[in-house]
């Protein structure tokens, strides 16, 4: 468990410095349109990574602590771009629910304002898997997250999608249909 405990304090540091790089990402495109249709995906393939995945067009992508999905800015006064991170990770013996356990733990003692809303379980590509949902406030206002770790060959994938509280279900199908695209490769 301290092996995972590890990776997953990785993975959340890691969500700092890709989040911070999509406020300058690649591209300047606006758009007032969080709703994707399935025709405007493409497709992520990362052989190296061992990872596939469909997102919209006109999102950056960025590949470098971590893998990260960012939506365009919105408007020009737009502060915070709504995205899925994509990790991979060891998760040894461990069921996902007591690696679930391990990570609220962190997160009720770490993050700002912590407040857990949600927590089940569930299955992605038939694998077992846990979902959570909660807030956190690092002082510029809520932030909600959308957390979903599933097992697969001896590893553990995270999504983790952060949102502005009030953006949070409108980018939500998008998301949703990023991860159902997801494949694992290797």
């Amino acid at each position: 468990m301290i092996n995972f405990i590890s990776f997953a304090i990785v993975v959340f540091m890691i969500s700092v410095p890709l989040y911070s790089l999509s406020a300058f990402g690649a591209d300047n495109v606006t758009s007032n349109k969080s709703q994707i249709t399935v025709d405007q995906f493409v497709t992520y393939n990362n052989s190296t990574r061992g990872i596939k995945i469909d997102y919209p067009k006109g999102w950056s992508v960025i590949d470098q602590f971590g893998l990260g999905f960012f939506s365009p800015k919105e408007n020009d006064s737009d502060t915070f771009r709504e995205g899925l991170l994509v990790s991979k990770g060891p998760h040894g013996n461990q069921s996902i629910d007591k690696l679930a356990a391990g990570v609220l733990a962190i997160y009720n003692s770490s993050l700002p304002n912590f407040k857990l809303i949600e927590s089940k379980g569930l299955t992605i590509h038939g694998n077992p898997a846990q979902n959570l949902i909660y807030t956190f406030n690092p002082g510029n206002g809520t932030i909600k997250v959308l957390e979903s770790g599933a097992t697969e060959n001896n590893s553990i994938y995270i999504f983790q999608y952060r949102a502005q509280e009030n953006k949070f279900d409108s980018y939500l199908p998008t998301i949703q249909r990023m991860i159902d695209s997801f494949k694992a490769t290797k």
